[in-house]
């Protein structure tokens, strides 16, 4: 809904555009009347499009704006659109002289300086999701803001020029492709890779000495957990654990869901000591995610790990001996833990 209310924006923003141009300067009423109302029309579509990038990245991160995220939004939003009807019968942004030529007041500013700070804004909320470990690989935030930084740069500075709305357009473009890309690769319900995301990674591998380490995790009594309490409940754990996969591994790896309650981690580092460490790195998050008390029941892990080299291993035999791995691991555990209840 977000990405169709910002495509309807820009296709009456690049529709309403040339007529503001066109009409700028010629004599009559008519043309008065359309260079006003176009202006108008075009800085209330700035009010849309800058919210609906810092939305879009909310949604997208399946996070929500705090109250004061929102106020501020809000009050933003809300003086710039009372300062466009202030403008209609006071010129503060802008005013149409009696040769209907179009010119800029020192309010046009406060617009400009407003959408740069959402656009910033909406950096500043990828970067920290990033952080976090949310799976933001095909959604590149540089891809919307840059053509619409250098719009609004030749259009500030460059008067005459009308450029902005083509390269809003290009940056939605931009993110539909790579919200396109995302579906094809992403796990829709954990955010992680899936499976279809192994080939790609082995072949930017291959350009490199090869060289990577893997881990393969299982769920350890995931069947118990949709039983005893409910299939919501073990997509909520699935979650749970992508997300301290994520916290651990951030940008030294991907996260991939293999397939059920089982993920594959593919690691940059590739010495056993590394991939030691984020074994157990991984346990010890878990641990303190049970101890949060976050979910009704405690999570918990077989993992098994190497290191492997995309030149010499193929996905089935590096994945096979992972997959083996883990099940010694598992087998260790079940060694202390009664199966029917873990």
């Amino acid at each position: 809904m977000i990405i169709l209310i910002m495509i309807l924006s820009v296709i009456v923003g690049c529709f309403v555009d040339p007529i503001a141009f066109y009409s700028d300067g010629k004599p009559g009423k008519l043309p008065y009347f359309l260079v006003h109302g176009s202006n108008t029309i075009l800085f209330s579509l700035n009010v849309i499009i800058g919210p609906a990038y810092i939305i879009l990245i909310v949604r997208h991160i399946h996070e929500k704006l705090s109250q004061k995220q929102v106020l501020l939004v809000a009050t933003l939003c809300i003086s710039e659109s009372i300062i466009l009807i202030t403008n209609i019968f006071t010129p503060i942004i802008y005013y149409v002289d009696e040769n209907n030529v179009y010119h800029r007041l020192f309010l046009y500013w406060f617009y400009v300086v407003v959408e740069l700070f959402f656009l910033l804004y909406g950096l500043f909320v990828y970067v920290s999701a990033r952080r976090k470990g949310h799976y933001l690989r095909f959604f590149p935030a540089w891809q919307f803001i840059f053509p619409i930084l250098a719009g609004m740069f030749i259009q500030s500075f460059c008067y005459g020029t009308s450029l902005i709305w083509p390269c809003v357009g290009v940056a939605i473009c931009c993110i539909t492709v790579s919200l396109q890309n995302e579906s094809i690769y992403c796990d829709k319900l954990t955010g992680a890779f899936n499976r279809f995301y192994i080939p790609e990674l082995e072949k930017s591998m291959s350009k490199g000495d090869g060289r990577f380490g893997a881990l393969m995790l299982d769920m350890n009594g995931f069947k118990q957990i949709n039983d005893q309490y409910s299939h919501s409940d073990g997509d909520r754990a699935l979650i749970a654990m992508a997300e301290i996969l994520a916290g651990v591994v951030g940008d030294n790896g991907v996260i991939i869901r293999f397939a059920g309650d089982e993920f594959i981690i593919i690691l940059n580092a590739y010495s056993p000591e590394y991939v030691q460490t984020i074994k157990e790195s991984i346990l010890k998050a878990i641990d303190d995610f049970n101890a949060s008390k976050k979910l009704p029941f405690e999570i918990s892990a077989s993992i098994g790990g190497s290191i492997f080299n995309a030149k010499n291993d193929s996905e089935e035999s590096f994945i096979r001996k992972i997959d083996e791995l883990m099940y010694e691991d598992k087998a260790k555990y079940y060694a202390n833990h009664n199966r029917r209840t873990h």
